[in-house]
């Protein structure tokens, strides 16, 4: 497997040109609500799971960890792609390998190492392992983010798994929104027997990943029917982006802007 090499500058600077620029660039605004506050000091070893539709999915989140949370972040990504950008290794990515069930286990492993060494740890996994329409149902996961969180769970006494709805619409602008929203917390704790048959058993790790499916199909859904309706009030910009041409040329003739879409109810400007 291809091991991380995190390097703090190198991952602020990866993320302000490679991450954050491209944002600003591409989208109009990238919108933020969270159902919890951010992982805090004494919060156990963090795992963000999210869903997998589009190429932007990894630096939105990336986006919510430098901006608003702070953690030391790591991400698990597919190999032909790391071997491809091997530059985001100093951004925290590490390679997994589901073809190959022996290097998956070496990676889980690097994974569970790297949650439990260290405070204030997070791992964002993509469990569904492929790109999927947005709209896909059922979710389906690999098992291995449950094998993680359970581990991660007996080792550090519990284990944090905030599921992040991700997702892209355009509204009324010239350059799409993009939406993160971050659902409360699924926290496994050692020796709760709500996630294992006894109070010295593991916890299982396949109840541990049909609830992570559950969350993030609740969490998604929610998202879309609010995206669609134009409920903008839970939202706050995380990212302002480039304005629409229309905006640029009544600014420059110095017009009064025109109402965005969903704003006449007070929604996020």
């Amino acid at each position: 497997m291809i091991t991380a090499r995190k390097h703090p500058l190198l991952n602020r600077l990866i993320y302000i040109s490679l991450v954050k620029a491209p944002l600003r660039s591409s989208f109009h605004r990238i919108y933020l609500r969270q159902a919890a506050a951010p992982p805090g000091p004494d919060s156990p070893p963090v795992i963000m799971f999210g869903n997998h539709s589009a190429w932007w999915d990894a630096h939105l989140v990336m986006a919510l960890n430098e901006e608003q949370w702070h953690t030391d972040g790591y991400v698990m990504v597919e190999d032909t792609q790391l071997s491809r950008y091997g530059f985001f290794r100093w951004c925290g990515a590490f390679s997994v390998n589901r073809r190959d069930p022996r290097s998956a286990v070496e990676s889980m492993n690097y994974a569970i190492n790297l949650l439990t060494e260290a405070p204030r740890r997070s791992l964002l996994i993509f469990p569904q392992g492929e790109i999927r329409a947005n709209d896909a149902r059922p979710l389906v996961f690999f098992q291995g983010a449950g094998r993680i969180a359970s581990k991660v769970a007996m080792q550090a006494g519990a284990c944090a798994l905030y599921p992040i709805a991700l997702r892209y619409e355009f509204i009324g602008e010239q350059k799409p929104d993009g939406f993160i929203s971050v659902g409360q917390p699924i926290v496994v704790h050692r020796g709760d027997e709500a996630w294992s048959r006894s109070a010295s058993a593991p916890p299982d790790p396949r109840q541990i990943t049909a609830r992570m499916e559950q969350a993030l199909t609740e969490e998604l859904d929610c998202l879309r029917a609010d995206v669609v309706a134009y409920r903008l009030s839970s939202f706050t910009s995380l990212i302002r982006g480039a304005w629409s041409i229309n905006r640029i040329w009544d600014a420059v003739r110095g017009l009064e802007q025109i109402r965005r879409v969903g704003e006449d109810d007070g929604s996020a400007q």
